[in-house]
């Protein structure tokens, strides 16, 4: 007898910001340890491909750093307080 695999709910991610889930992300995010894309999509439900679009974007405002960017895995930290370290 087969299984049927599992079940999993279907995630009902944004596919474009609404101004609440915009504001949550500049306010939010910066404060991160560790921000990657994933992590991102999971906790304000937005698709990964919006998500990989918001880090760039707060990447070019300086309002976080990159520590790894390794083919499809990118590695991003808040910006420490003691300057470029």
């Amino acid at each position: 007898k087969w299984s049927k695999g599992k079940v999993r709910d279907k995630l009902n991610n944004l596919v474009l910001f609404d101004k609440a889930t915009y504001d949550k992300l500049c306010k939010e995010v910066p404060n991160y340890k560790l921000i990657t894309p994933a992590v991102v999509s999971e906790r304000l439900k937005i698709r990964g491909s919006l998500a990989r679009a918001a880090l760039q974007e707060l990447l070019s405002k300086g309002l976080i750093k990159l520590v790894s960017k390794h083919r499809a895995q990118v590695i991003y930290t808040r910006n420490t307080k003691g300057g470029d370290a």
